[in-house]
């Protein structure tokens, strides 16, 4: 029996509906409401890897007693100021890998053995150990700072950047502040010059501490050198101890010191 026209037209009509269905549905955009664009991911830098631990140390903050006999000031000249022993100083560290963590810093006086804890990068990546005296403190006019590294206790080394024999062309061990910070090969990310309402601040901000606008800036072993380049000191860094001799620290406002990448052991 054959099938009658009007089946036959039918089964055409059905079949160009479900063709036309087909088509309007391949031709229609994929629709991702409230969902945002979504963009290739390109120069994407992986977050550094940071692993910040507490680690123990010991800081000597030690005046230099200058045995020369003083010589008499001349008639109407203004007296020497006059170092306050009980000054307090406090010392922090920031990482380059994470350069906002909120560290506590640690708080140490003159002319004692303090021990302290510090919050140290065990990543291997460089770091900054940052001094600053309390408002209004100064630094002796003669010191010597030691920073010894428990190392039996904290498994991890320190060492001066510029202590590494890979290095060439290191920068001298100098002065920092706002005015001269990019000149230097710090990740810039460790330094603030603005307060949180953008304006700018009298100094250097490092890991909270302002280390003014005249800092040492530690940098390897070797002489030490003011604005004038005149010789004011001497940095050593040999059997776990970062040692610095300052013989004139006039306008001296804070410590910055530069560590190579932590090796852990």
């Amino acid at each position: 029996m054959k099938p009658s026209r009007i089946r036959i037209m039918l089964y055409m009509l059905l079949l160009i509906g479900v063709l036309s269905l087909i088509l309007a549905l391949l031709s229609t955009p994929y629709i991702t409401e409230g969902l945002d664009e979504v963009k290739p991911a390109i120069n994407i830098q992986p977050k550094p890897e940071s692993d910040i631990l507490p680690k123990s140390y010991i800081v000597e903050l030690m005046q230099t007693k200058d045995t020369t006999l003083p010589t008499l000031p001349a008639f109407g000249a203004a007296q020497p100021e006059v170092f306050n022993p009980e000054t307090a100083y406090y010392i922090n560290t920031i990482s380059t890998n994470n350069p906002k963590a909120e560290n506590k810093s640690a708080i140490f006086k003159v002319d004692r053995p303090n021990p302290i804890v510090l919050q140290m990068e065990t990543v291997k990546a460089e770091s900054f150990i940052v001094i600053a005296p309390q408002e209004g403190g100064k630094f002796p006019t003669k010191f010597t700072f030691d920073l010894t590294n428990n190392k039996s206790e904290n498994k991890l080394s320190m060492d001066l950047w510029g202590s590494s024999p890979s290095l060439e062309n290191v920068p001298s061990n100098s002065i920092i502040g706002a005015d001269n910070y990019t000149s230097y090969p710090y990740p810039k990310e460790v330094f603030q010059t603005k307060d949180k309402e953008g304006k700018l601040i009298d100094g250097l901000m490092m890991a909270g501490l302002n280390v003014g606008n005249n800092a040492l800036n530690i940098i390897g072993v070797g002489r030490i050198f003011d604005r004038n380049f005149t010789d004011i000191g001497e940095v050593q860094n040999m059997n776990d101890k970062i040692s610095i001799t300052c013989n004139n620290s006039n306008g001296i406002t804070g410590i910055v010191i530069y560590l190579g990448k932590a090796v852990s052991e």
